[in-house]
């Protein structure tokens, strides 16, 4: 377990790096420290996922490949740094890389589960969840422009890894990596609201940056901190 504990302390130390010192003036460094950050995240939940036998299970490959598509989103969001003309474009991108790490977290998760009731009704509150955000555009004065439809299709993906990850604890019973991939999702939800205000509200505060980096970077460590108790 040393080598376990080695290295979240570095994935730790390594975002919370970025995260101060992410910078709209230094594009390429933010760039860098981000995939650094990343990158050291994919490293603790493979070596998690070793450890705990995990890696061994098609839950456990669809889990590290959904961790493989946060950090192509990573990667990808960090390019609106460059201040590029094709802005629509890059989150539309970078939007469908997520959409594909929660598809893969979210079949896990259904392989899991295992109970065709619980897996609809998580649907159904993804449904649910594009409605409302769908809605909530004029109340929250956002404006989604081209990305309307990648942002809806995501949040349909998103809110059902999220209710799957609720559904898991209540059919398959209270276990500690249930309790952990829940508070990661939980915590990832919570980053895209925050970022959402960020990408699409005219005169957002930079510094709303550092609330999002922090919840996401907290949520994708949890996530693959739970691969240690599966």
């Amino acid at each position: 377990m040393v080598i376990f504990y080695v290295l979240l302390v570095m994935a730790v130390l390594l975002s919370c790096l970025f995260i101060f010192m992410q910078n709209e003036k230094q594009p390429l460094l933010s760039l860098f420290l981000k995939g650094i950050a990343s990158i050291s995240v994919l490293i603790l939940g493979l070596y998690a996922s070793y450890k705990s036998g995990l890696i061994l299970w098609r839950e456990g490959i669809l889990f590290l490949i959904g961790l493989l598509f946060c950090l192509f989103g990573d990667v990808l969001l960090a390019l609106l740094e460059f201040k590029t003309e094709n802005k629509y474009n890059v989150i539309n991108l970078g939007s469908a890389s997520f959409f594909m790490a929660h598809i893969f977290f979210a079949l896990a998760l259904i392989l899991i589960i295992n109970n065709t009731l619980a897996i609809s009704l998580c649907c159904l509150f993804g449904l649910l969840m594009v409605a409302i955000i769908y809605f909530m555009q004029k109340p929250m004065k956002l404006d989604y422009n081209k990305s309307c439809s990648s942002i809806l299709i995501y949040t349909f993906g998103l809110s059902t890894t999220l209710a799957l990850s609720v559904a898991n604890l209540i059919v398959c019973g209270f276990s500690t990596f249930g309790l952990i991939l829940m508070i990661g999702l939980t915590l990832f939800f919570l980053s895209d609201l925050v970022l959402s205000v960020i990408y699409f509200k005219e005169g957002s505060s930079r510094k709303l940056y550092y609330t999002n980096y922090t919840l996401y970077y907290l949520a994708i460590t949890l996530i693959a901190v739970s691969f240690i108790a599966f």
